[in-house]
This record gives C-alpha cells, structure tokens and sequence, in this order.
C-alpha cells in the first residue's frame, strides 16, 4: 500500500532549503526569530527527545525525515544508527550533505521511498514521525506498520482542525499546491493508537495539533 500524497511529495521536494532554514541552529539569530514565530516547531523537538528515552546505542527510524534535522540530532546524541526515510528526493539529498556536514553521515542513512513499501532488515528502538501524518489520508495501516517495527516508544506530531488556522492550511496547501491536510481528533488518535497496537499513551494538545508518544504493547 502506498501512502504517496503527490501534492506533498512535489511541494517539499521544492523546498529543502526554505524547509530545512526553520529547524537549523547556525544562523542564531534566525533560529531564535523561528522559535518565537513558530513555537509548535520547537516543542516537537523538545516533546520528541524528551519521550526518546535512552538514545545512547538506540537504533532509530525517522518517517518522513525532510532535511534530517531530527536524524542528525539523534546521532549527535548517541544513537548508534540513525534511518531516514522520506518521499522527495531533494530532502534525502539535503539530509546526506547535512549529515555528511555534522559529522555523522557514518551513523545516518537516508532513504528516498515510501515507508509503507519500504522492506526494513531489522525492528527500530525508536521511531518518530514529525510533521508526516498531516499528509496521510489512511493512517491506520501505517500505525500498524509502525507497531510491528517498534520495540521501544513510537512518537508522533498530529494537526487539528482549527477555524482560522485550519481554514488558512487548506487555502494555502489544498488550492494553491494541490497537497491535501488531514486533521485529527483526540478520540481518534486514541483509537489509532489503541489498535496499531500500542501501549500507555502520552497525548499533548498544543495550539494546533497533538503531540504523541506510546511503547509498543
């Protein structure tokens, strides 16, 4: 099963650079701008590795990785492999020249493909998916995927629907790039979790959207 959104895939792999500009730290003043105008951004990042758990010799999966900013942290961080995977192969490019940059391109590996059709040799400690599930329109089957592959904590960024931001994201990706949102509810994330199968969940609401994190049943 393929969870290709063609809207999305050719809108990010467009943008590596433009996308890759709000998560990087060079620049400090630009990255301190960022954190004050977008603060969503930033608290997947600490929400994320503050789940994590032991990173120091964890093997982690990374869906729908973009320029790798949350690879190339878990192996600054320890993590003894670290694979990316996303559909735009501009991003995967990107992620390998930052990689290659920080150091750690002997610890990272960068997949241009689908997760869903993707063959993985071996289960991941953990997996993470920020910013992904917004472009996927049959979440179920991935959740289960993800499951299977997970022996620690799987953790995960949802949007939901709000009148004036929801109605803005559907304006500016629906009509103009042609790349459909998805939104999501509390009730249904629970579910989602629920049946991949996951264990005790930690669900965070933010402004717009939720941030997950779950260990495997």
């Amino acid at each position: 099963m393929s969870t290709h959104n063609r809207g999305a895939q050719s809108y990010f792999d467009k943008v590596p650079a433009e996308w890759d500009a709000l998560y990087a730290h060079e620049n400090r003043l630009q990255y301190r701008i960022n954190r004050l105008l977008r603060p969503g951004l930033y608290a997947r990042h600490d929400f994320t590795f503050e789940q994590a758990g032991q990173i120091e010799g964890a093997r982690v999966l990374d869906i729908g990785c973009g320029t790798g900013r949350f690879s190339i942290e878990f192996a600054k961080r320890g993590a003894a492999q670290v694979v990316g995977i996303d559909f735009a192969p501009h991003m995967v490019d990107f992620s390998r020249a930052i990689a290659q940059r920080m150091q750690v391109a002997e610890r990272c590996s960068f997949i241009c493909g689908d997760f869903m059709t993707h063959q993985f040799e071996q289960p991941f400690d953990i997996i993470i998916a920020m910013g992904l599930f917004d472009y996927i329109r049959e979440p179920q089957p991935m959740f289960t995927k993800i499951a299977q592959l997970t022996r620690r904590v799987f953790i995960g960024s949802f949007p939901r629907f709000s009148l004036l931001w929801g109605l803005q994201r559907h304006v500016r990706y629906y009509w103009i790039r042609k790349c459909p949102i998805y939104n999501y509810t509390r009730p249904q994330l629970e579910q989602l979790y629920q049946t991949a199968p996951f264990g005790k969940l930690t669900l965070v609401q933010q402004r717009h959207g939720f941030l997950g994190a779950a260990a495997r049943a």
